[in-house]
């Protein structure tokens, strides 16, 4: 499978789990700690990522993907690079308050995945120019 196929799956991957999560965040962030059987507590944080998710995440894909560039490619990857090391930095520190771990580790998983695979989208040698 090419480079550049492999970034428009990570982009389309990146895009739906970001509505996914951003939407719960945003609208339903108790539901998402119940999930998770995490303390509710500062849910805003919650929305507020939530919102990041869906207008970073979401439309930055969405904008990409109707029209891919290196330089929404390179927003998209560093965004991407930056929330799995965070996630994986909070894991690693302890700061994740929820019972059910294994669905945090599995986001923090997927989010990893999805950075690597939006690393080609963020080279300039994968478009091909006309």
């Amino acid at each position: 499978m090419e480079s550049s196929e492999i970034g428009r799956i990570a982009m389309h991957v990146n895009l739906w789990a970001s509505l996914g999560y951003g939407f719960t965040l945003f609208l339903v962030p108790d539901l998402f700690c119940e999930l998770l059987k995490a303390e509710a507590v500062n849910t805003a944080w919650l929305r507020t990522i939530g919102a990041a998710l869906l207008g970073t995440n979401v439309v930055g894909c969405w904008l990409w993907l109707k029209s891919p560039s290196v330089d929404m490619g390179k927003v998209q990857f560093i965004t991407a690079a930056l929330e799995a090391a965070a996630m994986t930095l909070s894991l690693l520190l302890g700061e994740f308050t929820a019972q059910n771990i294994w669905m945090v580790q599995a986001s923090v998983v997927l989010a990893v995945i999805v950075t690597l695979g939006l690393l080609p989208t963020a080279q300039s040698n994968t478009y091909v120019s006309s």
